[in-house]
């Protein structure tokens, strides 16, 4: 079995080098062919005659894989080696990765939603999600040379929490083919999966097979019940209940927008379109590893 071996060499608080996931990689019966992501063409090696894709890196890695696939029959494999790694877990691929291998099958797999907005700065696409606002502004907050995942997590929801509450109002109004909505926002987020940000499961019930964009709205009076929600964000669903549309125009004034974890330009705002499209990619489960 031939594999794409996207392999982002500085994801985690302490990096794996390409050489040991080769390793592990061939004891599973694949043979992998290596492709630097952030330095060699990664469209251009998609392209190639492979039986899957894996994506060894975080959030970005598996983003960029996920959104660039043309050949979307062809199943990718995630190794979660980044910080948050929140694509992975909202599939229920976590654990060791060195164990995850042996554990693919080819015929077995979950569907994977991709999603693109159309906006100032042009069409961009994405997976875990946009926003506008307080998790957008978290950013600045973060102090960004943690020395393991768990400080790494602590301290983007210590940010979220202080981003929260200085966080100011703002005009936000949301159009979808069936309701539409205006008024002042603390924070706006369209959602694909349910984690964003430091693996905080904004977006409760969300699912990444779905067809649909999960709605998460707070408004100034939600603000405490978020914050109460924030200390303890794995102990209970977020309080503020989605609403869910299949495509939607946000339009923001004087904020930023995030598009995953980056603004594609912070001195633009607007109107955004944003949509599901219509070509999902199959993400393979972990089965049971073979004796």
């Amino acid at each position: 079995m031939r594999a794409l071996l996207v392999h982002n060499e500085n994801a985690g608080t302490d990096p794996i080098p390409r050489t040991e996931i080769e390793e592990v990689v061939r004891r599973a019966g694949i043979t992998p062919h290596y492709c630097a992501h952030g330095e060699d063409d990664l469209c251009a090696a998609l392209a190639g005659a492979f039986d899957l894709v894996i994506a060894a890196g975080g959030d970005g890695t598996v983003a960029d894989v996920v959104s660039q696939l043309e050949t979307v029959e062809k199943p990718i494999g995630i190794l979660p080696l980044g910080g948050s790694n929140n694509i992975a877990n909202a599939l229920g691929v976590d654990g060791d990765w060195r164990t995850i291998p042996a554990r693919w099958r080819l015929d077995d797999w979950s569907r994977l939603d991709r999603c693109e907005a159309d906006g100032p700065w042009g069409r961009k696409p994405f997976v875990e999600g946009l926003g506008s606002g307080v998790l957008t502004d978290a950013v600045d907050e973060v102090d960004e040379e943690p020395d393991t995942p768990e400080e790494k997590q602590a301290n983007g929801r210590a940010a979220f929490r202080k981003a929260l509450e200085k966080a100011t109002p703002f005009f936000c109004k949301i159009e979808t083919a069936d309701w539409a909505w205006e008024g002042d926002c603390l924070m706006i987020e369209l959602l694909n999966i349910q984690y964003v940000g430091s693996r905080l499961a904004l977006g409760a019930g969300a699912s990444p097979d779905d067809g649909l964009l999960d709605i998460v709205r707070v408004t100034p009076d939600l603000r405490a019940p978020l914050l109460d929600w924030a200390l303890h964000p794995d102990a209970s669903p977020c309080p503020i209940p989605p609403l869910r549309a299949p495509a939607v125009r946000l339009t923001v004034h004087e904020r930023p927008f995030r598009v995953d974890d980056r603004s594609p330009n912070e001195h633009l705002a607007g109107s955004v379109d944003v949509m599901v499209r219509p070509r999902w990619v199959r993400v393979l489960k972990l089965g049971e590893a073979a004796q």
